[in-house]
């Protein structure tokens, strides 16, 4: 996929367009080194329909003295056909090119040869476009033929993508395209698409450093260790440059005197001003003069009054060249320079040598304090830690490493986060201080989905050891035991390790009564309850215990979490109206932590299930890009699997192979080791697909794989999804029903326990597809009313599929079609194209006709996530501007979506969007 370049890709394709219609065509793409020509011309040339005919070249270096090199090239297919011609210009052609035995001839004779052969060989085959990368290094008789034949070919279907860093060299030609750097998003996008587990901090800084350049982000992070890109450990002070722009820069940083060198230096480790160039550049003894052999070379430039290198990566190959002595005396200087900027001057002192540590660490906390009030928490936690580690051990040094922790928590980075984190709480001086340290660990890993820490269960046990320490749990040191035991159980049911989370609850509950427990922390047990099959499990969920919860009760434990899990919960247990309250106190939190807090997360996962369980589907994949976006800004990457693996159950539904398979390959391809909570979510996914395409003995392994894993961890309902009424089905068309009885018939005992009403009507419909004639319809009518009190459009248009599908096998064909004609509508209401499929099928087997149905999606399914994030914000009552902020886009961004969202659904002004939205 090549990342921001869309507008570019639509030039060139316009081009082709062109040339189907007879008008030739020339665009320059031109390119500072590294910015993504040959990527670009790539992806155009594999887009190209199978008609159109391509010539290929590629200047290079060593060939650049050679007359003709690259005419051979873009002509070898044709070498043959060349060489044997008839017309004296094809020989002279293949001449030139050496196809055949020839005289010298002249370059004008030659370029007229490549217009009449591109001319006849466009009249003979249709379209032809002429690819050529680095002209710049193209041998001058290739290239000025080249541009002859551009300028001469002008109604004929013949299109020339020319590639080059130097577009001088081909002023008057054609349209020239400058590729510019590549965006901070669109950088971030890049690297996530080449790294998905990378760190988001680390993310953050390659694209800071790399300035937009495509060649850097793709080699920097190569050079860095895995466990530096998924941010476990610390970042080199300089990153690499990458081999490509290192061979690039080195002859220029080669010609550079001494005194050049260090004056681009300086310019290359910060961004200075004209005044501060002066400044730095006489502290160093030199002048303006020593930048402009710099400046001649490319390397340095002035704009707006600033010097800096002409591209970020340069700036690091220009470091990367200096020698520690030169780039000590450069960060002493320029930290004398900014001795009244404190972020710039401690950036600068931490690096020179022999300064007292206490006068560096004074720098670096007064850094982190500037840096914590521009919230930019993880600069100040960078800036904390540094300052911890020159701090000798003791009260100082933790409470800088504390800082360093929680300003990491609010960043959202994982692996600095744990890193430090790990050393609290080794450090800790008493109990109740590791276990808030170790509270927080245990969060970081389940936001991350890293694995479980290897002395959980010391944890846990610590925790229960100060919950036993004091008689109320609300006291301080036993409710610092009490978070840190449900931190514990959370991360071992997001594992989806539930039998080893019911051993911690047991546990808990042996010791503290449910009476004086938390909230919070009791709707956090209940969900594990319904996890686990507990009877009756969900009591307290189907109670007032939302209206209890106070948002920030002083609780060590993330409140958006067990919210998260709640929500989830309440949704299974249908309860939609519920489900939609604990959505809005997610909300609410998420406003209270200025949007970018997990709370926003849950709230998306929350709404999701609730708009799938409404089957208004096309709602619930926009919830569901938008959850995916706000889970991928940061390293608390945990739910972006879940929300990928529920994304891909959705196409699964549908029947959408192609979708659902790339959305299972990038779930696993953002975690580094696959939990069995996600391992058993994705066989359901794959069981749901393969049942919606008919194959149901692979759907039936598929679900056999889930089971064993539910058997494994000790969980039912892991994914909250239909694993065995699927694997019921599946085993029912392989004849294969009469293994599953005894597995129904304790489904069936647990859905009357619970009284949960998608589970009875799930069991009533495979009693259904189980009975004989005289009990068919009365079962099937039974399961069908149980859908309709649980509110699954899906689920009950299956069941009334089944139910004609059996009935048509019974030979009731008027009876069959009336319920696959109701199935059939709300298929196609909901896109799952397969579904779809197979029900005409089965109502042409009744005889029934072919008839056309339209789809009732909503409206907002024309909406792009983006337009939709922004109509959403917008309809409930915020100003662009605060909206802007909100999503952390431009207001102009706003404008813009907010002009193709009322164009979208024929609105003209902003009063009409709540309604869509009601």
């Amino acid at each position: 996929m090549l990342i921001g370049r869309d507008e570019e890709l639509a030039v060139l394709a316009t081009t082709v367009a062109h040339a189907r219609a007879g008008r030739s065509r020339t665009t320059v793409v031109a390119g500072a080194p590294g910015s993504g020509k040959s990527a670009l011309l790539e992806a155009s040339v594999r887009s190209l329909a199978p008609e159109v005919t391509l010539l290929r070249a590629a200047g290079h270096v060593a060939e650049s003295d050679l007359p003709y090199a690259g005419l051979h090239q873009l002509l070898a297919p044709f070498a043959a056909e060349l060489a044997g011609h008839a017309e004296p210009r094809g020989r002279a052609l293949a001449g030139a090119v050496a196809f055949a035995p020839a005289e010298p001839v002249e370059r004008l004779p030659v370029a007229s040869a490549l217009v009449w052969f591109l001319s006849e060989l466009a009249a003979a085959r249709g379209p032809v476009v002429v690819a050529v990368d680095d002209v710049q290094w193209l041998d001058s008789s290739t290239r000025q033929a080249l541009v002859f034949a551009a300028r001469r070919l002008d109604a004929d279907p013949v299109t020339f993508w020319l590639g080059t860093r130097e577009p001088d060299g081909l002023r008057g030609v054609g349209t020239t395209l400058m590729l510019e750097p590549l965006s901070h998003q669109e950088s971030l996008a890049m690297l996530r698409a080449r790294h998905a587990g990378m760190s988001a901090v680390v993310a953050e800084r390659i694209a800071a450093e790399t300035g937009g350049l495509p060649l850097a982000l793709a080699e920097v992070p190569l050079d860095l260790r895995p466990a530096q890109r998924r941010g476990r450990e610390p970042l080199p002070v300089r990153l690499p440059v990458g081999p490509s722009l290192e061979t690039l820069y080195a002859p220029r940083i080669k010609a550079l005197t001494d005194a050049g060198r260090f004056a681009v230096l300086l310019v290359a480790l910060d961004d200075l001003d004209t005044a501060a160039t002066t400044r730095a550049l006489a502290a160093a003894g030199l002048s303006r003069d020593d930048l402009d052999l710099g400046e001649r070379l490319g390397l340095v430039a002035v704009r707006d009054e600033r010097w800096a290198p002409v591209h970020p990566s340069l700036g690091a190959a220009v470091q990367a060249s200096a020698t520690v002595r030169e780039l000590e005396d450069a960060h002493r200087i320029l930290a004398e320079c900014f001795r009244d900027d404190p972020v710039r001057h401690a950036s600068h002192l931490r690096h020179v040598a022999h300064v007292p540590d206490s006068l560096v660490v004074a720098a670096l906390v007064a850094a982190a304090e500037q840096a914590a009030r521009q919230e930019a928490p993880a600069e100040a936690a960078l800036a904390w830690e540094s300052a911890a580690a020159r701090t000798p051990t003791g009260p100082e040094r933790s409470q800088l490493t504390a800082r360093a922790a929680q300003a990491y928590m609010q960043a959202r980075a994982a692996g600095p986060a744990m890193r430090v984190l790990s050393e609290l709480v080794d450090g800790a001086p008493d109990d109740p201080t590791r276990a808030r340290w170790a509270t927080l660990l245990v969060m970081a890993a389940l936001w991350s989905q890293e694995d479980p820490p290897v002395d959980l269960d010391a944890y846990a046990h610590l925790g229960f050891t100060l919950v036993r320490r004091a008689p109320d749990p609300g006291e301080g040191t036993a409710a610092a035991g009490l978070d840190l035991v449900m931190a514990v159980v959370s991360l071992a049911m997001a594992w989806g390790d539930v039998g080893r989370a019911r051993g911690y609850a047991d546990r808990l509950r042996a010791s503290v009564t449910d009476q004086r427990i938390p909230t919070l922390h009791r709707a956090l047990l209940d969900v594990l309850d319904l996890m686990t099959g507990v009877e009756g499990a969900g009591g307290f969920l189907r109670g007032e215990w939302l209206e209890t919860v106070v948002a920030d009760g002083g609780s060590g434990s993330d409140p958006t979490l067990a919210l998260g899990f709640a929500g989830l919960a309440v949704s299974h247990l249908g309860d939609l109206d519920g489900c939609v309250d604990v959505a809005r106190r997610c909300e609410e939190l998420a406003r209270v932590t200025g949007g970018e807090s997990a709370a926003r997360l849950s709230s998306n996962a929350i709404t999701m299930i609730v708009w799938e369980r409404r089957s208004e589907w096309s709602r619930a994949v926009l919830e569901l890009s938008a959850a995916e976006g706000a889970a991928r800004d940061h390293d608390f990457t945990g739910p972006y699997a879940h929300i990928l693996l529920r994304h891909a159950y959705l196409k699964a539904c549908q029947g959408d192979r192609d979708e659902c398979l790339a959305l299972l390959a990038r779930g696993v391809e953002v975690v580094e080791r696959q939990s069995p909570a996600l391992a058993h979510s994705e066989a359901c996914v794959r069981g749901m697909l393969l049942l919606s395409t008919s194959d149901f003995a692979a759907a039936a392994d598929a679900l056999d794989e889930a089971t064993a894993l539910e058997r494994a961890t000790g969980g039912e309902n892991l994914a909250y999804v239909a694993r065995f009424p699927n694997q019921f089905e599946a085993y029912w068309h392989c004849g294969r029903e009469d293994e599953l009885l005894p597995d129904l018939a304790a489904y069936e005992a647990r859905a009357l326990r619970d009284q949960h009403g998608l589970s009875l009507a799930w069991a009533a419909r495979c009693r259904a597809l189980l009975a004989g004639p005289d009990d068919v319809d009365a079962l099937f009518a039974r399961a069908v009313r149980l859908h309709d009190g649980a509110t699954h459009g899906f689920e009950r248009a299956r069941t009334q599929f089944c139910w004609g599908l059996r009935l048509r096998r019974m030979r009731r064909k008027a009876d069959a079609r009336r319920h696959l004609d109701a199935a059939l509508g709300e298929f196609v209401r909901l896109g799952a194209d397969a579904w779809t499929a197979r029900t005409r099928s089965e109502l042409a087997a009744c005889g029934a006709r072919r008839a056309p149905l339209t789809d009732t999606a909503s409206p907002l399914a024309e909406l792009t996530p983006r337009e939709f994030e922004v109509a959403r914000e917008v309809a409930a009552g915020l100003s662009n501007a605060d909206a802007a902020e909100r999503l952390v886009i431009s207001q102009r961004t706003v404008e813009y979506h907010l002009a193709n969202v009322f164009r979208k659904l024929a609105i003209r002004e902003r009063a009409a969007l709540p309604a869509f939205f009601a």
